[in-house]
């Protein structure tokens, strides 16, 4: 009796475990009532890496699509001089081509902001990091962060289109050398900004979209005002660098992620993301709640990658994932793929442009 008992359990934890790899985007019905908003990000230097001509590309980007905003990240080791002077001209230039179309613009700042490598710091910063770094305000890195924060917010507020400031991105997940923003440190972050704002815009806290037992987004959500922001991620067949990264003795270690293997996210029933319980939690405090990541590209390696033919997650998934968020009563959705749909496009596949369209426009 046992034995069967057994048995029986464990057929019912591999059908769970087939069925969450055999519909990695669940069903859900679509929430009627009210138009959702819809953003993306952009990298220039992304754009770059795929061959683009990176402004240009932008132009296209928000002439093709009604974005009500557009996320760009600030690369500290890109935009600052060596002499400490603040190289922005890219930010200002997205800024003002977006304010042409009516277009809101999300500035990232920060120490860790959008795209690879995540940490965008300059070498003099980096090497006081040690492996696995936690950087919190009594860390003598935390007093330069808040120092640029200051600076890049009074640089670029007197532009009248950008919407938020997102301070870190992410903070608590750890990049390929194990860093994370303490949560002293972004309290610390969030006052430097608004003070140094005088419109005082609202502020964008953001995890990633956190399975039933990671609750550090309730940290997140502590810091933040009534009309501020907590942005999560929604990816649905995700892969990553490493299978497996941890720390050993001082030393960051890991397992490399096994090419066309893709992860559910989303199908694991009670232990996948709760989106309208997070949503619900935080409208207690007024703080509405962003998909600031909504999956739309596939996952890329190289440029190899993107020149496939086929994809474990296709333009059609990605209707299928808004369709999820939506009735899961997510509002606001940033599509993140922008530089991938365009270099796709340029290769004669014009699906993902037109599956963004479709829903966008």
């Amino acid at each position: 009796m046992l034995k069967r008992a057994a048995l029986l359990v464990l057929l019912l934890f591999l059908a769970f475990i087939i069925n969450a790899f055999l519909n990695p985007i669940p069903q859900r019905e679509i929430v009627e009532g009210g138009r959702n908003a819809y953003g993306t990000s952009y990298s220039f230097e992304q754009a770059e890496w795929y061959g683009l001509d990176s402004r240009k590309a932008y132009v296209d980007l928000v002439e093709k699509f009604d974005f009500e905003w557009i996320r760009i990240p600030f690369f500290w080791n890109q935009m600052v001089s060596e002499d400490g002077e603040l190289k922005i001209n890219t930010l200002e230039f997205a800024i003002e081509e977006a304010a042409k179309r009516n277009v809101n613009v999300v500035i990232a700042l920060g120490a860790k902001t959008p795209y690879y490598p995540e940490f965008h710091l300059p070498e003099n910063i980096a090497s006081q990091l040690k492996s696995g770094q936690n950087i919190d305000s009594n860390h003598a890195v935390g007093a330069k962060i808040l120092e640029i924060d200051r600076r890049l917010v009074e640089a670029l507020s007197h532009y009248e289109n950008i919407s938020h400031w997102q301070i870190e991105n992410e903070p608590f997940t750890p990049n390929e050398n194990g860093w994370t923003v303490d949560v002293s440190l972004i309290k610390e972050e969030i006052e430097v900004v608004r003070n140094a704002d005088s419109i005082k815009r609202p502020i964008i806290l953001s995890h990633v979209g956190p399975v039933v037992f990671d609750l550090r987004w309730k940290k997140l959500l502590k810091l933040l005002e009534s009309g501020d922001v907590l942005g999560v991620n929604a990816y649905f067949k995700t892969q990553g660098t490493s299978l497996f990264s941890f720390s050993l003795f001082g030393n960051q270690l890991s397992i490399p992620w096994p090419r066309g293997f893709s992860w559910p996210v989303q199908s694991w029933g009670l232990f996948s993301p709760d989106f309208a319980g997070i949503k619900r939690e935080a409208s207690k405090s007024g703080v509405d709640v962003w998909v600031l990541e909504m999956q739309a590209e596939p996952y890329i390696r190289d440029l190899s990658d993107g020149r496939k033919k086929e994809f474990s997650f296709d333009a059609e998934d990605l209707k299928k994932a808004h369709n999820y968020l939506s009735g899961e009563k997510i509002k606001t959705m940033g599509f993140w793929g922008a530089p991938f749909w365009l270099f796709r496009e340029g290769l004669g596949d014009s699906s993902w442009i037109n599956s963004v369209s479709d829903l966008v426009n």
